[in-house]
């Protein structure tokens, strides 16, 4: 008999279960497991710990590369994700001390490239039946920020990315107003604007949209209609990123397109924001 069916004891393992998944958010562990797993990318990984002289420490943490990417966590520099994830863990020991005690574990942490994750939980003689193989296999489809290829196509467009930016970073926005019209043409408006009064000064450039970054949900949405280029990163319509990568593609993109500099405008109390190329002529 296991470690879980001896807390069963008659009782019904699916509430044994979902009381457990408490303890588990409760203590914050579910969480500080999305923090080493890093903010996008496939995963699968097993954490193995034990408690030591009243802590929780690190016994092994099991990974092995996915063959469409992904599949380990990113490296944690300095050790604050695995410091924070044995904190959590320590607090849910202490939680669970008056119920199903437990003093070794291991976690199964598996998660697809549209941020969906899984948790298996498993203490003390259970923990030893959790391995690799076991866990659910997240993929193919990869990430699309996970392709050998995104890396090669920004190695070789880093002297135009760099231009690019720079370009952009040289623009001052002192306009009061803007608007897009029919995702072709960017209008700058000083002194007034479309829903104010009539503006002293307006301009107008070739443009296209290309995508907007979601901050609340951390989400990147091409807004191109069609894909830009033939590359996988291109045709996946939106996906869990970064602000970083998400200009580092629109970057990419607008230096493919010879862009003369990308136009950002936040648009809710999130700051998330539109991305637009602007061409000169």
């Amino acid at each position: 008999m296991g470690w879980f069916e001896r807390q069963c004891r008659g009782r019904d393992p699916g509430e044994v279960a979902k009381e457990h998944a408490r303890y588990v958010r409760a203590a914050g562990v579910d969480r500080a497991l999305d923090g080493l797993a890093g903010p996008y990318g496939l995963r699968r990984f097993i954490v193995r710990f034990s408690s030591q002289g009243g802590d929780v420490v690190l016994d092994a943490l099991d990974t092995e590369a996915l063959s469409h990417g992904g599949g380990p966590p990113p490296p944690d520099r300095g050790g604050a994700a695995v410091g924070h994830l044995l904190s959590m863990l320590l607090r849910l020991q202490r939680n669970m001390s008056t119920g199903p005690v437990w003093s070794r574990g291991a976690i199964g942490y598996v998660r697809d490239a549209d941020g969906r994750t899984n948790l298996q939980i498993h203490f003390d003689d259970d923990a030893d039946q959790l391995v690799l193989a076991s866990l659910p296999a997240p993929g193919p489809p990869g990430h699309p920020l996970e392709d050998p290829a995104v890396d090669v196509m920004l190695r070789s467009w880093d002297g135009p990315m760099q231009e690019l930016h720079a370009r952009s970073a040289a623009v001052t926005p002192d306009w009061e107003a803007w608007e897009v019209i029919e995702d072709r043409t960017l209008v700058l408006y000083w002194g007034g604007g479309p829903d104010g009064p009539p503006p002293s000064d307006s301009r107008r450039a070739r443009c296209r949209t290309l995508a907007t970054f979601e901050a609340r949900t951390s989400r990147f949405t091409w807004r191109c209609g069609a894909p830009l280029f033939d590359e996988q990163v291109f045709g996946v319509e939106g996906f869990p990123a970064t602000l970083d990568a998400a200009m580092q593609l629109t970057l990419l993109a607008g230096a493919r397109l010879r862009a003369g500099w990308l136009f950002l405008q936040p648009y809710d109390e999130f700051g998330s924001v539109l991305i637009v190329a602007v061409f000169e002529s």
